[in-house]
């Protein structure tokens, strides 16, 4: 997929774009009902607010019992990192014309993930917000990165991605972005310096004027949202409790920027049962983006390909046959 000139042009501007219709329904579907049932308990939202609606209380005493990592997930999520071991979640990333849009903004063919994660809120439950709406405003920066926010916006902060599996609207609590912020950093930094990548702003309210206002993001089911990390934004809660708002998010940066973007929810060990078991049927295109040479490498040499056959039991190796050096 080639976005268009002014796709470009409003990322450049905004540090934020929504790309519709990147995920067929035949795609998103499935991985709904997987982050669904991931998040309530096996299961579906709606049966999930039939049992738990009715009774406030004895929810929050159920929930509370899963860690605050865990609930990222959902009330009471199990799966949260990539791999999750949620087939149709996991192979989203698989999307080409996915990856190609991450490729045309960080301006390189040569993408490596920092981390996935399933981030899933609903109103039931929801406390993942500020008491105050001027409140909360950050950039995520510090998710990956321990440098602090550089001039050069493009070149060394990354790009947040979330899939939306279902509609997103006013009352379901979208996030709250700044559009053009990542631009505007030195405001923040000249009056909070020294707080890194986390970047955050105690009150909005005092750089009325100097930050664009915040706008909701909302989108359609099978919409990704690209945003660089440098990007103010904030939560806010539910105007409908009865919604609820969730995406699959992966995080993309430049190869050349690795050493220092994959430092605090790096992909889950290398030896993990679901790592190893993703990596082994996945495609060559994801195994880039994961770090592994591109096919026609000199590293796929046949003794090298004779111990990924065994490292990885049931890989196709024949991309890497086709074009490997001897």
């Amino acid at each position: 997929m080639q976005l268009t000139t002014e796709q470009l042009a409003t990322w450049k501007r905004d540090g934020i774009i929504v790309v519709p219709n990147v995920f067929s329904p035949e795609m998103i579907v499935p991985a709904l009902e997987e982050i669904e049932r991931n998040a309530y308990d096996g299961l579906t939202y709606a049966e999930y607010q039939a049992k738990w609606g009715p009774q406030p209380d004895a929810l929050k005493s159920a929930y509370e019992k899963n860690s605050d990592m865990q609930r990222l997930a959902g009330p009471f999520g199990k799966a949260v990192h990539f791999p999750t071991g949620l087939e149709a979640v996991d192979k989203l990333i698989e999307n080409e014309a996915y990856l190609a849009i991450a490729q045309q903004l960080l301006d390189t063919e040569e993408i490596r993930l920092g981390y996935g994660q399933i981030f899933f809120r609903e109103g039931l439950t929801d406390s993942r917000h500020s008491e105050h709406p001027w409140q909360g405003y950050h950039i995520d920066n510090a998710t990956n990165s321990p440098l602090p926010p550089h001039p050069d916006w493009q070149r060394y902060g990354y790009v947040l991605t979330a899939i939306f599996p279902h509609d997103i609207e006013l009352d379901g609590a979208p996030m709250l972005v700044c559009p053009g912020s990542q631009n505007q950093l030195d405001k923040i930094w000249a009056r909070y310096p020294g707080r890194a990548g986390g970047m955050g702003i105690p009150d909005l309210r005092e750089f009325k004027g100097e930050l664009a206002d915040p706008v909701p993001l909302t989108a359609k089911a099978g919409s990704v949202s690209f945003r660089s990390s440098y990007l103010v934004h904030a939560a806010q809660p539910f105007e409908n409790k009865s919604r609820q708002r969730g995406w699959m998010g992966f995080h993309f940066h430049r190869a050349d920027n690795d050493d220092w973007c994959k430092t605090t929810r790096p992909v889950p060990g290398w030896g993990s049962p679901q790592y190893m078991k993703f990596v082994a049927q996945t495609t060559p295109a994801v195994r880039r983006v994961l770090g592994w040479p591109t096919p026609g490498d000199a590293y796929y040499t046949p003794e090298a390909l004779a111990r990924l056959e065994q490292a990885y039991p049931g890989i196709d190796l024949e991309p890497y046959r086709k074009t490997s050096k001897t």
